[in-house]
């Protein structure tokens, strides 16, 4: 394989460059050839014109290209140019796929492309797939459901979405002589000599408490976090208001979730009038996401850990997909964490709004993240690996390490509060004496239950009083009294464990809450406490015993009456002699 770049004041340029005899000559060499442009501006009039030409000196050629909010060339950060990079490969074969991809269609689009790829016949394996796509206009994120499902974890799908300098600008991807400001390209690299890596660095840190989304209109419009308005949020803590300013202020403090074990960043773009945020990624309710930050120290380290790995695979060509938000932040440091990549081969990439990563089930739409891919054909080589220069040191400066000092204060104060908000949050909801949940807990869980268990499943419940407990106290004092408190607790987390949750409801009583549990099953399981209790030695108090009241919910009813069926069950089997389980 053989990677060529050039950087170019416009696609106009591009005659100048094609006229370069080295380029037909490695064209005719190598089995196949990848023509790719990251362009600031692309007049959609002109892309025909613009293969034409490629294919006029380079007739095999595939051609492809996206807009770009910044270019990179040989590890150099620009503005307002355009890369044109020319991927020779001796061995490799390649599949160009695009598709018009409106609102609505990401998932059916996603479906077609899968089902392009696979029944493509070749005996070469996929090693793998590049995407670009319009993620301004649609959810690029519901494009990878199908790829997730069927393509599998043994190659990498990599890319970006289609970016532009001003943020409400034209924004568009190509493929041959057609493009698309609403769609999705695809090159799928095809090899048994084709070796491929990608690596991801992000390098933000939680900077906010974590907060819900509690709202969305879409997945990517997110309307409340912790149920109040979600450009507020930006408002309260670092007083972003909603002015030409807004959309780069915002990308200096993306929003950060998890998600199947990854770290996802999402920028905010847009701010609605009801106080709704867009987002370039999706993310849905139920969610945890916090507000971040960026400390220069770690991104260029993160950057720097990222570009060592790469460099151990030792590549023939690299291309690098960053996120502009890094460009934002980073301004005049923006080469730091690019500038290694001119030490491990030829390289070019661009500035985006969202970065395609991941194998399999894995594979995500990221945001303020950079994601690097290296290629190379054959074993290899015998040379050792180029030392990638350690850019860390260069972000010392006064302005960046007072950056990196409160960034670094500010999380361990979070981190401090949240710690705190946890401990309280215990206690709030802990019975002191037992360690199992007091009975403001319990009424919540048994809210939940009703509130959000799907309809039908039944949910028992379980009342336990402690038999002759006040005797227990006359006769050997509170603390033995305590001691029996805590054994039965004991006793009952144990059997409640991933079957439901046990709680101190006052004084002696307890309550079991057994969801999707029937009235027989909840019957047997009490029986098999009481029994234990019954055979247990509880010290100084020797032997006691309990009596339970089980009852099982009914369709419709209200909680107070599915309490008042099992208070009397309790009462039934106390006034029957105790130490017995009685079914209402």
């Amino acid at each position: 394989m053989l990677q060529l770049s050039y950087d170019l004041g416009s696609l106009e340029e591009i005659d100048d460059c094609l006229q370069d005899a080295e380029l037909k000559r490695h064209a005719a060499r190598h089995r196949a050839t990848l023509v790719q442009f990251f362009a600031s501006r692309v007049d959609a009039g002109s892309i025909p014109d613009l293969h034409r030409k490629v294919t006029e000196y380079l007739p095999q050629a595939i051609v492809t290209g996206i807009t770009t909010a910044g270019e990179i060339h040989e590890g150099e950060s620009m503005l307002r140019r355009t890369v044109v990079v020319f991927s020779f490969f001796e061995t490799a074969e390649l599949q160009l796929l695009s598709y018009t991809c409106c609102p609505g269609q990401e998932q059916s689009v996603g479906r077609k492309l899968t089902d392009d790829i696979l029944k493509e016949k070749s005996a070469a394996p996929i090693k793998g797939i590049q995407l670009y796509a319009t993620t301004q206009r649609i959810n690029a994120a519901g494009l990878l459901e199908n790829m997730k499902r069927r393509l599998g974890p043994t190659f990498p799908v990599f890319g970006a979405g289609a970016s532009s300098y001003d943020n409400n600008g034209e924004a568009c991807v190509f493929a041959g002589e057609q493009g698309y400001e609403d769609g999705v390209v695809a090159v799928v690299f095809r090899g048994r000599e084709l070796e491929i890596e990608a690596y991801p660095c992000l390098g933000w840190e939680p900077l906010s408490r974590a907060m819900t989304v509690t709202e969305t209109e879409s997945p990517m419009l997110v309307r409340t976090l912790d149920g109040v308005p979600a450009a507020s949020v930006y408002e309260k803590y670092l007083g972003i208001q909603n002015d030409e300013n807004f959309f780069n202020h915002m990308l200096e403090f993306p929003l950060m979730l998890s998600r199947d074990g990854a770290v996802l960043a999402r920028v905010p773009m847009l701010r609605r009038s009801n106080g709704s945020l867009q987002l370039v990624a999706d993310v849905y309710e139920g969610e945890e996401v916090r507000i971040t930050y960026g400390n220069p120290k770690h991104i260029i380290a993160a950057a720097y850990d990222m570009q060592k790995k790469l460099a151990r695979f030792r590549p023939q060509g690299v291309l690098v997909f960053s996120c502009y938000c890094r460009q934002v932040y980073l301004k005049d440091g923006l080469n730091l964490e690019t500038a290694g990549f001119r030490d491990i081969a030829p390289s070019a990439g661009f500035y985006t709004y969202g970065e395609f990563y991941g194998r399999g089930e894995d594979l995500a739409l990221h945001n303020a993240t950079m994601v690097a891919v290296g290629m190379r054909e054959g074993a290899v080589s015998d040379m050792p690996s180029k030392p990638v220069q350690d850019q860390v040191s260069f972000v010392e400066s006064p302005p960046m390490e007072m950056k990196a000092r409160l960034a670094r204060f500010v999380g361990v104060v979070v981190e401090e509060l949240e710690q705190a908000n946890r401990e309280l949050k215990e206690l709030m909801q802990t019975d002191g004496l037992t360690g199992i949940y007091n009975r403001r807990k319990m009424d919540e869980l048994l809210g939940d239950i009703f509130a959000f268990g799907e309809p039908g499943l039944p949910c028992s419940i379980v009342l336990l009083d402690i038999d002759w407990f006040k005797r227990i106290n006359d006769t050997h004092g509170h603390l033995c009294g305590d001691e029996v408190l805590k054994r039965t607790a004991s006793i009952l987390r144990k059997h409640v464990r991933g079957k439901g949750e046990a709680g101190r409801w006052g004084g002696e009583e307890f309550l079991l809450l057994l969801p999707d549990t029937t009235s027989a099953a909840a019957e047997a399981f009490a029986e098999r406490i009481r029994i234990e209790m019954e055979q247990t030695d509880f010290g100084e108090a020797a032997r006691v015993t309990a009596s339970f009241g089980v009852t099982t919910s009914i369709p419709g009813e209200a909680i107070r009456q599915l309490f008042k069926r099992a208070d009397e069950a309790l009462y039934s089997a106390k006034r029957a002699g105790r130490n017995r389980v009685v079914l209402h």
